[in-house]
């Protein structure tokens, strides 16, 4: 069945009304103080912590949160996985103002060439670049990025530069993984797999392609086909997940937990020399050769990046 934009569920609450019910002070300190409560709370006990003042409309305010965000129970009010997510957003920082973190140098280096990182933060998003070499994208981006995508700013609170940055990428991994599974971390909607391909990739001694503007001859596009969430993503990250490959790189006394952090600097010389290839492509085909020392592991993958063969050179 077709959904409109403004639909959340045929027969339920629309998402205009959503938002609408969120408009107003007392309703989002009520969100908050069922946050902060420890068990369920009366309607006198709310009434008393959110408007004390409030003779009259808090009923109301409370009525109309009780339509989707919050569940009355018999021991008292409580909130729903909506309310729940509603804080969670506020409590993240993604939906207020917040101070951007100006550019800074890291201690940790470049993924690529080992030369100078810096680390910013917009009020959204979090962004490392090599102030040395082109790193990974171009495009839009500044010149040397390698990391630019969503990071709440509580995610930055009680860290240092080079933590938010290790946390960021842990991040990253933790939305891209369900999405290399299909299922989309922020609605659970199922997700389609898309590839950009650059037929004529060839690297300068900036470290990018000239034609596409990237590092990598093909990237991963995983889109929700629900709240169109998406993520891009190297394609041989789907290699790097597999027992034989985890097996390899074990071998060789890489020890790093799944999912794998791709692109960090302690991680660096165990990715950087990473090659892939389109063998076919009605379907797809991809060949993906990981080298360590003076051995290799060589996975093949298909049109949906499921891993066809693991041989090690």
């Amino acid at each position: 069945m077709e959904r409109s934009a403004d639909t959340l569920e045929a027969g339920r609450t629309s998402a205009a009304e959503a938002f609408a019910i969120l408009g107003n002070e007392t309703r989002v300190r009520t969100l908050l103080a069922l946050w902060e409560s420890e068990e369920p709370s009366s309607f006198a006990t709310l009434r008393r912590t959110v408007a004390p003042d409030d003779k009259g409309n808090f009923s109301y305010h409370l009525g109309k949160l009780t339509e989707h965000f919050v569940e009355k129970t018999d021991d008292g009010y409580v909130l729903r996985l909506a309310g729940e997510q509603v804080v969670r957003a506020v409590l993240a920082g993604t939906i207020v103002d917040n101070d951007p973190l100006p550019a800074d140098e890291l201690g940790e280096r470049c993924v690529y060439c080992g030369g100078r990182a810096e680390m910013s933060h917009d009020g959204e998003r979090i962004s490392v670049r090599c102030t040395d070499c082109a790193g990974v994208v171009g495009r839009e981006f500044p010149d040397g990025t390698y990391m630019h995508y969503g990071f709440p700013p509580a995610g930055l609170v009680g860290r240092t530069r080079e933590e938010a940055v290790d946390a960021a990428h842990v991040l990253y991994d933790s939305k891209l993984s369900p999405m290399m599974k299909g299922v989309c971390p922020e609605c659970a909607g199922r997700v389609s797999l898309s590839f950009d391909v650059c037929d004529d990739h060839h690297v300068e001694e900036s470290g990018l392609c000239p034609r596409c503007d990237t590092r990598f001859s093909v990237w991963a596009r995983y889109e929700c086909d629900h709240c169109k969430y998406d993520r891009n993503a190297a394609m041989w990250f789907a290699a790097l997940n597999h027992p034989a490959v985890i097996a390899f790189y074990h071998d060789h006394g890489f020890d790093e937990t799944i999912p794998f952090r791709k692109l960090t600097w302690e991680n660096a010389e165990y990715v950087r020399e990473i090659t892939q290839e389109v063998i076919d492509t009605d379907p797809y085909r991809f060949r993906v050769r990981i080298p360590i020392d003076d051995e290799a592991v060589v996975v093949h993958l298909d049109e949906r990046l499921d891993v066809r063969s693991v041989e090690r050179e």
